[in-house]
């Protein structure tokens, strides 16, 4: 679990999951490999551990696998609060509704300059591109590839004239994780920023379809408070038959996938499901991960899937839950109000 506030400190704005999986036995933690990454690149007025890739509030002084998660530790500057330089390069220039357009992207290290080639595989991909709409009716979940160059690109068409916002999120080989925003505007908007942002309520409705899955969704307690740990629970069902779902299919090393972004575009949580059957006080949240070296396409979950989350101010808050069943990937849109604390 990976989140990133705007004051650019890598803090955890923790959003756990948990789920429960038709698996005929327990799963096993997910190991990363990261024998064939190079050396990290490292800044040497910066502290140098190592740490979580999932979890960057785990650090260690020396080398071994994150107990949340069993992920291998990586060694980095964790604690370095500084945003990486994020190059992008739009082809054309002025995107086109309708039609393609290629994003390229280039990572430059923000102390030593160099050029960033390497990232750090999470839940199974080096790089997560989100392209929202300013009015937040718009979402995609992107995995830019590498090209020869080394730089990263991936093409997009947009619906409709406006102003969209690309949020990048990935861990570079030696630094803290990354939640990087770059705006792209298309050809012929002539709205305005601010009259066209979110104008966000809550969702009327607690029963949302996609496809043939429809989701039930249920809230502890039934008032959110910011910073408080609450819970929505999405029971999933066949939407014609109206039956439990247990077929759930991995879709990025784990059996749901889920992004909360506040009104103004500035706060988020992204993460994966947790494990309750390995999650304890002691370790906190453990994610769970698919186990290596097996065929996951046979593997399945569901019916529930449980967020804990902590929403770190009040105001209102977009969830995109993801879940992938008979090859397509399901996404739900869940609007809630967080009120304050204090």
């Amino acid at each position: 679990m990976r989140s990133r506030l705007s004051f650019g400190i890598a803090l955890v704005c923790l959003l756990a999951l948990s789920i429960g999986f038709g698996l005929s036995r327990r799963t096993v933690p997910h190991v990363m490999d990261v024998v064939t990454l190079g050396p990290p690149i490292l800044d040497p007025s910066e502290v140098v551990a190592f740490v979580c890739p999932i979890h960057p509030d785990y650090t260690s002084s020396s080398a071994g696998a994150c107990p949340r998660d069993g992920m291998t530790l990586v060694r980095a500057n964790p604690y370095d609060p500084r945003d990486y330089e994020l190059r992008l390069d739009v082809t054309p220039s002025v995107p086109r509704v309708g039609q393609p357009t290629s994003l390229r992207f280039r990572i430059f290290h923000p102390g030593t300059g160099e050029e960033v080639t390497e990232l750090i595989t999470v839940h199974d991909q080096p790089y997560h591109l989100f392209l929202i709409s300013q009015d937040m009716e718009h979402f995609e979940h992107l995995h830019p590839t590498q090209s020869p160059d080394r730089s990263w690109s991936i093409d997009v068409t947009l619906p409709r004239p406006g102003y969209y916002k690309l949020l990048s999120d990935f861990v570079p080989n030696g630094g803290s994780a990354q939640f990087l925003a770059h705006p792209l505007v298309t050809a012929g908007y002539e709205g305005d920023l601010i009259d066209d942002g979110a104008r966000l309520s809550p969702s009327p409705d607690a029963t949302l379809t996609s496809g043939d899955l429809t989701a039930t969704v249920s809230t502890d307690p039934a008032t959110f408070l910011s910073g408080l740990y609450a819970h929505l629970t999405f029971t999933l069902r066949d939407a014609d038959t109206g039956r439990l779902v247990t077929d759930l299919q991995p879709y990025l090393g784990s059996f749901g996938h889920i992004l909360i972004m506040s009104e103004d575009l500035v706060d988020y949580v992204h993460s994966h499901p947790l494990d309750p059957a390995r999650s304890d006080e002691e370790t906190g949240p453990v994610a769970l991960m698919l186990p290596m070296g097996v065929d996951r396409s046979t593997l399945r979950g569901g019916p529930e899937v449980t967020f804990e989350g902590r929403m770190p101010k009040p105001g209102l808050y977009r969830a995109w839950s993801q879940f992938r069943r008979d090859d397509q990937i399901h996404t739900f849109s869940y609007t809630f109000s967080v009120e304050g604390s204090g």
